[in-house]
């Protein structure tokens, strides 16, 4: 295998794929070789000939036709990233409505229980790799998360439970817990960047925020073989957050 490309030869899905950290992680994965499928609620144009697949991974056949497709395309897969995450408005248990609170499970947490339904059976062949992308707010948490961070610590235990149960089948599982990460996402919700380094970088005893490409290549060594004793536990790449 290419030391330059150390998953060469490999297949991996990622969910919440056009997202910023999805969609680095799947660059990272591609450049290291591997054929990526990218699942997102809409297909991700501008695919840099990955393998884009419209899925609402919260959709038992939605996400079960997807990995057909993969498997139809590549052959096998070797590793899945559950990435994707819904946005969730703050408040407490009183405050969300139902339906919010259950769509950020049906993402967060169901959705990385669905992949991993449909994926294990092809994965059991060869072995492989599990990433669940969780967060720090699955450690600890901030007023008005209640389902975000209940869906992020929930992410945790399936992690463990996933490494426990399949182990025997060659497969190991991962989660990874960024801190707050300069995306899209955090600056429309913060009213822009500037608003958003002013407010988050303060929390980090680093003194800034993470980028999507840093949590990307912390990615890319948790499914290689550099981590092949590397299963049942979260790696917080957090600037230092839960330290405090």
């Amino acid at each position: 295998m290419s030391k330059n490309q150390p998953l060469k030869g490999r297949v991996a899905i990622v969910t919440g794929a056009g997202g910023d950290i999805g969609y680095a992680t799947a660059k990272a994965f591609a450049e290291a070789g591997a054929s990526v499928a990218l699942l997102d609620l809409h297909a991700v144009e501008n695919a840099d000939a990955m393998f884009p697949i419209a899925c609402d991974i919260a959709d038992p056949a939605a996400v079960e036709a997807a990995v057909d497709k993969v498997v139809a395309k590549f052959g096998r897969i070797d590793m899945i990233v559950n990435n994707a995450a819904a946005e969730t408005p703050l408040g407490t248990v009183c405050d969300i409505p139902l339906e919010s609170w259950k769509r950020t499970l049906d993402v967060n947490l169901t959705g990385a229980f669905l992949l991993c339904k449909y994926a294990i059976p092809h994965m059991r062949r060869q072995g492989g790799v599990i990433l669940n992308i969780a967060s720090q707010l699955g450690h600890v948490t901030t007023p008005g998360r209640a389902a975000y961070s209940a869906s992020k610590a929930a992410l945790h235990s399936l992690t463990r439970s996933l490494a426990l149960d399949h182990a025997a089948d060659g497969i190991r599982a991962v989660s990874l817990s960024p801190g707050a990460v300069l995306t899209s996402r955090v600056t429309r919700q913060a009213g822009g960047e500037e608003q958003a380094v002013a407010a988050l970088a303060p929390l980090h005893p680093i003194g800034r925020i993470g980028t999507p490409q840093e949590i990307a290549a912390t990615a890319l060594f948790l499914v290689s073989d550099g981590a092949a004793f590397i299963t049942g536990t979260d790696v917080l790449v957090d600037g230092g957050y839960t330290a405090r």
